[in-house]
């Protein structure tokens, strides 16, 4: 099993053992529900209540139900199981993608190290011979061969400076 990094705690929220909930993973609505397992620090929870907030989300973990039983929980890290998640054939997370070669035409240009996301989409961050980002759209991303393990790029060049 291997866990991934989902989010944080920053506070609770109201007297009834809420806990503010951010993150920026990709797939938010496989995690955040009722009856999901998550892991504060190194132990394991249970989602027991779950609702959006603003710019978070508000859980209740193992029915605990008073601010005093979830105080501890505050400014901790959350992170999740990847077998856990309910992913369908054919689903991946963008950073499944990272330690795939690029290559294009059949020449390695560099490995994926990196995921980024700004507000226009994702960006793959690629480590060769030299740095640099390829936009995660199907103008430059031709295939993905898991078996493989690559990557096929296409109109890479104007990206690499």
């Amino acid at each position: 099993m291997s866990k991934i990094y989902f989010g944080y705690t920053s506070s609770t929220h109201g007297l009834k053992g809420e806990l503010k909930c951010f993150s920026d993973f990709e797939r938010k609505d496989l995690v955040f529900q009722k009856d999901h397992p998550i892991y504060i620090e190194d132990e394991k929870h249970i989602i027991t209540h779950v609702r959006p907030h603003k710019n978070c989300y508000l859980i209740e973990i193992d029915h605990l139900k008073d601010i005093n039983e979830v105080e501890v929980f505050r400014h901790q890290k959350i992170w999740i199981e990847r077998d856990e998640l309910s992913l369908k054939d054919g689903e991946f997370l963008y950073q499944d993608l990272i330690g795939l070669v690029v290559k294009e035409n059949g020449k390695s240009i560099g490995k994926v190290s990196d995921i980024r996301y700004n507000k226009s989409g994702i960006l793959l961050a690629i480590t060769g011979e030299k740095k640099f980002l390829i936009p995660y759209v199907p103008f430059y991303i031709q295939k993905i061969d898991w078996q493989a393990k690559t990557i096929a790029g296409q109109n890479l060049k104007g990206l690499i400076a």
